[in-house]
């Protein structure tokens, strides 16, 4: 209360926390497991596979996530605009998904990788469809986090369930793509029940310059996240230059990595439509100030605790360990850099300066990394090295734009 949170921005952070607390206790439990059962080589594998569908995955949200949350949330007390944007987008989605199919089924049919094994990647697909039913950004827009947690809690713990009842060895590995796109399709099919039964929104086909209004508004946000696509691509590069055990060991790495940073989403879901209608910068500092020192804490303390963590999650990490602590001296500043990023500047009126410091920093690390290569370099180690560093160049990036668009020192501030 101190910090100035209402009660409905409370309930919303709760409700997060207790979404990312459970995800975050799900991805210790079951990323271990399926390390240590199906061997690093087949975990290189899922993981690989995991990053592709991903692709599909950002480019059928197209940015929906930020310009869905941001224009329900403004006009929240318009259901028939609420409505008629909710189809328009739902419908553009749709449209991408099946785009996103044929892409998926060229690869099959072109790359090798794929093509050895063309089930295994067709059975990740599952993932796409159900994410593109799962109108996540319409709940934000809303401030109805509790649903989202709801759905999330519900599908993803009977997911959890199905790897430790059906997975026994590294035979197994088909069955995980199985698992997983199971509770994207079941979220999926949960949400869109809310949405249309119990929050009484009603479907129609909306005319064609309504979708295009939703599409071209959400494609600046877009481009970021495509971006992010290329910067997340670091398994599925390892796995062709250095095989699937090398992508293994860093994959191990990279998810404790990725779950610790994930761990301000609570509080960036529900900065960003608060941000957005109020623009308080004096709450954002407060907020900033505490997080970030906390976070260093956080860092120091996992870094010098890193070999027993490790071995406690993996029991046997190999070069994850390792691998880890690279990525932890990266946290210092992707957790600054994300609250300042979205649930800020871009809050601020300042959308195109954010998705341009992503596309930025995904262009200096597709080029750190062809460096590498080129110097025939790039391994696990230098792989994570260079993820460091693209992030800390988004940060300085982010941060020479809150002084550029004076955002700390307006009257408001």
């Amino acid at each position: 209360m101190k910090l100035g949170l209402s009660k409905l921005m409370i309930t919303n952070f709760f409700s997060l926390v207790t979404l990312q607390g459970v995800n975050f206790l799900l991805q210790f439990i079951t990323f271990p497991f399926l390390f240590r059962t199906l061997g690093v080589e087949h975990w290189g594998i899922v993981s690989a596979g995991y990053t592709l569908i991903q692709y599909f995955i950002i480019f059928t949200d197209f940015g929906f996530n930020l310009s869905g949350t941001k224009y329900i949330s403004q006009h929240r007390n318009n259901t028939e605009k609420i409505n008629s944007y909710l189809n328009s987008a739902m419908i553009g989605r749709l449209l991408f998904g099946i785009l996103s199919f044929i892409i998926l089924s060229a690869l099959i049919g072109i790359v090798p990788k794929f093509s050895n094994n063309p089930g295994f990647y067709l059975l990740f697909f599952g993932m796409v469809i159900g994410n593109v039913m799962f109108p996540m950004w319409f709940f934000q827009g809303m401030e109805s986090m509790k649903y989202i947690t709801l759905i999330n809690v519900i599908t993803k713990g009977i997911s959890c369930i199905c790897f430790f009842l059906f997975i026994r060895g590294s035979q197994d590995y088909l069955l995980v793509p199985v698992f997983y796109s199971a509770g994207y399709i079941a979220s999926g099919i949960v949400s869109l029940y809310l949405i249309y039964r119990k929050m009484k929104m009603r479907f129609f086909f909306p005319a064609f310059k309504q979708i295009k209004y939703a599409v071209v508004d959400s494609s600046s946000y877009f481009l970021s996240r495509a971006s992010i696509a290329l910067t997340s691509s670091n398994t599925l590069i390892l796995s062709f230059v250095c095989g699937d055990t090398a992508a293994g060991y860093y994959a191990a790495a990279e998810k404790i990595y990725q779950a610790y940073n994930q761990l301000i989403g609570p509080v960036t879901g529900v900065l960003f439509p608060h941000m957005a209608k109020t623009r308080d910068v004096p709450f954002f500092k407060r907020i900033l100030k505490y997080i970030s020192a906390g976070n260093v804490a956080l860092v120091i303390f996992i870094f010098l605790l890193a070999t027993p963590i490790f071995h406690i999650i993996y029991k046997d990490p190999g070069l994850s360990t390792d691998i880890f602590r690279i990525f932890s001296i990266g946290c210092l500043v992707t957790i600054p850099s994300m609250l300042v990023g979205y649930p800020f500047l871009a809050a601020m009126g300042h959308p195109l300066y954010t998705n341009w410091t992503v596309m930025c920093m995904s262009i200096f690390h597709i080029a750190g990394l062809s460096i590498l290569y080129f110097f025939n370099v790039l391994n696990m180690y230098t792989v994570a090295m260079m993820v460091v560093v693209s992030e800390t160049f988004l940060f300085a990036l982010r941060i020479r734009g809150i002084i550029q668009f004076k955002l700390f020192s307006s009257p408001q501030s």
